[in-house]
């Protein structure tokens, strides 16, 4: 097998092939033009046969869909040639477009994604728009940090029940609201409330959804205002099945909404965050990885590294290494690859600290260098520099670039917290740790924004809500031995020394090995004031020196 490449497409403006040296491949048939691009947009270029039956010929049923593919592959066979060995590799359950011998031409500059393709499958049409969706939102390989990496979800237009125009304009902006809530999330995308808005049939059905909008999610809802209160009830949809994955009904003052108090839309930003990583993590569960869809096996990575069990924590690292392999140009990934090594650290899984602690800086490195303005990169860097390398000043610039390149980024916004309460300033940290709570709705570690404004708090001495955020951490994450530090701290500052007692005796089932020299050595406010003062709360609590 030679190494050279074979074929060039252009999928953009039109379909085109060619051999390397210009020469045009006449390929006439609609479908093998399309097989030949879902192969070459898919994940290692692979797709199994049953899903290129179904969604090329479904309508043909099982059986002459079946004839009909290996008609196709019989005819590409033909067109290519003594080539086609090397382009394609065949198996009785999978079809392999070879990467290696392919090169994809031009971009979203030159037109439409599949530009005049015509096929009458609803399946092939629901995966054109995903894909004309996806190039659309793409400017530069990691320029947009949710490409291919989030589910899409949008909020249609909310229906009035009795017809009232105040009724239909309130719906309205409850909608607007909800997505802007969840447009906050860096693990989701949103698709615009004026585009949602299109689609405001009353008779719309979920083939329209799927071609008109190319979502993995919809919520859909009606609306009943009675007075000063109204009462909204919502669906939220799977768009792929059109299953109805919950049912709620959400009731509030109407005053609140329109002084942006409302805590129903908060609510139901986080009921849907919470069923779309329910959904992702099943997924990614239940397939070999190579046959997870990239949004989902993203979002069960992060939230694998966050459960604090080996299992789910060696997993998350096997899922970002398959992101990776598909997507080698994104920043992100290899910014959260990063944050895999820093937490290794943190968690006590690192066997040798000082080539972790190498690994996690050049993984930062290898982010940057591809998209030096990828404010994810930029925090985690920050967090590489501050918490292994004792670099603050390079930190604190690394999260001031962050925030300034995006004021919405709360890992950024926590990540500041955290410097400053490790800084000593107090009430700059319940700043940014107010600010990064507001703007993560759906971050699967919420525990970790609620430890890290305990702490925030706990620098600058305020104690009972140090003591509440605490408490809040440990019931949704109750393995995670910082949160039972912080609150047993709090505890004894707080005058209440039984109760730190107490959650010393169940810190230290945790983490046997803790002693308050190992605490002062890898804290980082260890050799400040204030991490004296913590261990010596500790040492009152139990604590063995």
């Amino acid at each position: 097998m030679t190494n050279k490449l074979h074929i060039s497409l252009d999928l953009f403006g039109g379909f085109r092939c060619r051999k390397i040296d210009g020469t045009v491949i006449n390929i006439r048939s609609a479908k093998q033009r399309a097989l030949l691009a879902m192969l070459a947009v898919a994940a290692k270029g692979v797709h199994s046969r049953s899903w290129l039956q179904e969604h090329l010929w479904e309508r043909s049923g099982e059986v002459h869909g079946r004839a009909s593919l290996r008609r196709a592959l019989a005819d590409l066979r033909k067109i290519f040639g003594c080539n086609f060995e090397e382009i394609f590799e065949i198996s009785n359950t999978e079809i392999r477009l070879r990467h290696g011998r392919l090169r994809l031409e031009g971009g979203r500059q030159a037109g439409v994604f599949l530009e005049g393709i015509r096929i009458r499958e609803p399946k092939f049409n629901l995966w054109l728009a995903q894909q004309r969706q996806q190039s659309r939102s793409c400017v530069t390989p990691g320029a947009d940090e949710r490409l291919d990496l989030a589910p899409s979800v949008a909020i249609l237009p909310i229906s009035s029940v009795h017809g009232t125009p105040e009724e239909s304009h309130f719906g309205d902006l409850v909608a607007a609201e909800i997505s802007r809530c969840l447009s906050r999330s860096r693990l989701v995308d949103v698709i615009s409330h004026l585009s949602s808005r299109r689609l405001q049939n009353p008779k719309l059905d979920i083939s329209t959804i799927k071609t008109g909008l190319g979502v993995t999610y919809v919520l859909t809802g009606n609306m009943r205002v009675n007075g000063a209160r109204y009462r909204l009830d919502a669906d939220f949809l799977a768009v792929e099945s059109g299953r109805i994955l919950w049912t709620r009904s959400f009731e509030g003052r109407i005053a609140d909404i329109l002084n942006g108090r409302g805590a129903a839309i908060s609510l139901i930003a986080r009921e849907c965050g919470r069923e779309m990583l329910r959904a992702a993590v099943e997924l990614a569960e239940s397939r070999p990885l190579p046959l997870v869809e990239s949004h989902a096996l993203f979002m069960s990575a992060i939230n694998n590294m966050h459960r604090h069990d080996a299992r789910s924590f060696d997993l998350a690292k096997q899922q970002l290494e398959e992101l990776v392999s598909r997507l080698p140009q994104h920043a992100v990934l290899r910014a959260w690859q990063a944050k895999w090594h820093i937490l290794s650290i943190s968690q006590g899984r690192s066997a040798n600290i000082s080539q972790t602690s190498a690994w996690a800086k050049d993984c930062t490195m290898r982010a940057l260098d591809l998209d030096p303005q990828c404010p994810t990169s930029l925090t985690i860097d920050g967090m590489v520099q501050g918490d292994r390398r004792r670099d603050t000043s390079t930190a604190l610039s690394r999260f001031e670039q962050a925030t300034e390149i995006d004021p919405n980024h709360a890992l950024a916004w926590l990540m500041f917290s955290r410097l400053h309460s490790f800084s000593g300033n107090g009430a700059e940290a319940v700043k940014c740790a107010d600010r990064a709570r507001k703007l993560s709705p759906l971050d699967p570690y919420g525990y970790f924004y609620d430890i890290m404004a305990s702490i925030a708090h706990l620098m600058d001495g305020n104690y009972k809500p140090a003591i509440k955020l605490a408490k809040s951490s440990i019931a949704a994450n109750g393995l995670h031995t910082s949160s039972y530090r912080t609150l047993a701290i709090a505890l004894m500052l707080n005058g209440e020394a039984a109760a730190a007692r107490e959650v010393v005796k169940t810190l230290l089932r945790l983490e046997p090995t803790l002693t308050i020299k190992s605490y002062l050595s890898s804290h980082p406010a260890g050799k400040l004031p204030t991490g004296k003062l913590w261990a010596k709360a500790l040492l009152e609590a139990g604590v063995p020196s």
